[in-house]
Order: structure tokens, then sequence, then C-alpha cells
């Protein structure tokens, strides 16, 4: 399993996340949560490595 935090700008790191299922099973992802002193946000997803030949 795979972990990852992504931050960025709300639509970014929710396009973002849609594009992670291209490549992985996305297993979870956190709510939203504000930086401080920026208009940048930050999720943690759990991630699986897809099975399929064309991931080598």
């Amino acid at each position: 399993m795979i972990k990852a935090r992504i931050t960025g700008l709300p639509q970014e790191v929710t396009k973002a996340t849609q594009n992670l299922k291209n490549c992985f099973d996305v297993l979870s992802v956190s709510n939203q949560s504000e930086n401080r002193n920026s208009s940048y946000v930050r999720i943690y997803v759990d991630l699986n490595l897809k099975e399929n030949d064309n991931n080598e």
C-alpha cells in the first residue's frame, strides 16, 4: 500500500485524485483540509498499484 499527501488548490487536488484512478486502486481519500496562511488544501490518499501488465 502507498500513502500519499496531495497539496494544491482545491480544484487541482480534486482533479489529481480523479487522475490517480487511472494507475492506482484508490483505497481511501481524506476530506480536504486547509493549509495555514495559504489558499492550498491537502488530502491524504491510500493507494495500491493496479494489477496490470502495462504498469511495469
